[in-house]
């Protein structure tokens, strides 16, 4: 990857948005590459729009903040506007189709729909792994980043949780690997 791959996810406040692009961030740091997160939030604690921004590459990142993304997550229909700058020929976009539910004005990008949040509650019986459901499905979507190298930053993240309840490595790792099946 000679350029920066640029990501932006975008949620409502306590969906884990600004977990997400750093834990992609780690990732490609651990993996080797040129990263760089910037968090983006409302004041308010839940509730708010969030947005964090992700660059990875192999040259060092001069500006955290750009104009254009490659991937752009929407994790609520209110993010989905928000992210709409974001958007050039050629973005892929990741949709949780539970709470995006009007794509007519983003047609033209055939965004990727993943009903992350009935997973979460139904498949996995745990309601807040959908952001990793939402993680797995992004990495398959960014180029040179592997699904062993997110081991690493996954542990970084959640290395106390862990600690506390064993079975939540466990949970995590069925989460992303759901997610990143779901793109082909």
């Amino acid at each position: 990857m000679s350029k920066h791959y640029k990501i932006v996810v975008c949620g409502e406040g306590g969906q884990g948005v600004l977990s997400i692009a750093k834990i992609i961030a780690t990732a490609a740091w651990l993996q080797g590459r040129k990263a760089i997160y910037l968090p983006n939030f409302t004041t308010e604690k839940r509730g708010g729009v969030s947005m964090a921004f992700a660059q990875i590459g192999d040259e060092p990142i001069r500006f955290p903040r750009f104009e254009k993304a490659d991937l752009c997550v929407a994790l609520s229909q209110r993010a989905l506007e928000r992210l709409l700058p974001f958007f050039k020929d050629g973005t892929v976009v990741i949709v949780n189709s539970m709470l995006v539910k009007d794509l007519s004005g983003i047609e033209q990008w055939k965004p990727y729909r993943v009903d992350a949040t009935t997973i979460a509650k139904e498949q996995l019986k745990k309601p807040r792994t959908f952001n990793m459901v939402i993680m797995g499905a992004m990495l398959k979507c960014i180029p040179g980043l592997s699904v062993e190298g997110f081991d690493g930053a996954l542990k970084k993240q959640f290395d106390s949780k862990y600690k506390k309840d064993p079975t939540l490595k466990d949970l995590n790792e069925k989460a992303f690997r759901i997610g990143y099946e779901l793109i082909s």
